[in-house]
């Protein structure tokens, strides 16, 4: 989103970032992977993900699914665990500290709060693609 914020704005949509996270694993993200051009807000108990319709998987399932890309050469490790020692360490915490297993979802709201399109990810792969977001605000 950071790399395709310049596109939201230019459509007059405020963007926002919810987060699994308290306010300092938030904190450490920014110190580690840098300011973002919107503002990220903590949901560390859930309500808000739950609330929206978010789903956890298990962490066997998780692990099956990350498993089975590897083994289909869809993804490396090098791919999920970052090199950089900055990163790896924070991806560390966060795997250990949060709920990772929760997965997201990408929402558009019209200026009155009502929602106008929503895209639950099924699994850690199926995120809203940016092109497939602005093409439902042109609708």
């Amino acid at each position: 989103m950071r790399e395709s914020f310049e596109k939201f704005e230019r459509s007059d949509v405020k963007v926002v970032a919810v987060s699994p996270a308290n306010r300092d694993q938030i904190e450490e993200f920014l110190n580690v992977h840098g300011p973002f051009p919107f503002k990220i807000y903590g949901d560390p108990e859930l309500e808000l993900y739950e609330e929206m319709g978010n789903h956890h998987m298990t962490t066997v399932k998780s692990m099956l699914s990350v498993g089975a890309d590897l083994l289909k050469g869809e993804v490396k490790i090098s791919d999920i665990v970052p090199k950089d020692k900055k990163e790896r360490k924070h991806f560390l915490s966060a795997v250990k500290n949060q709920d990772v297993n929760i997965q997201g979802s990408s929402w558009l709201f019209d200026r009155n709060g009502d929602v106008m399109w929503k895209h639950v990810d099924d699994t850690p792969e199926d995120h809203a693609k940016v092109d497939e977001v602005l093409e439902q605000l042109r609708k």
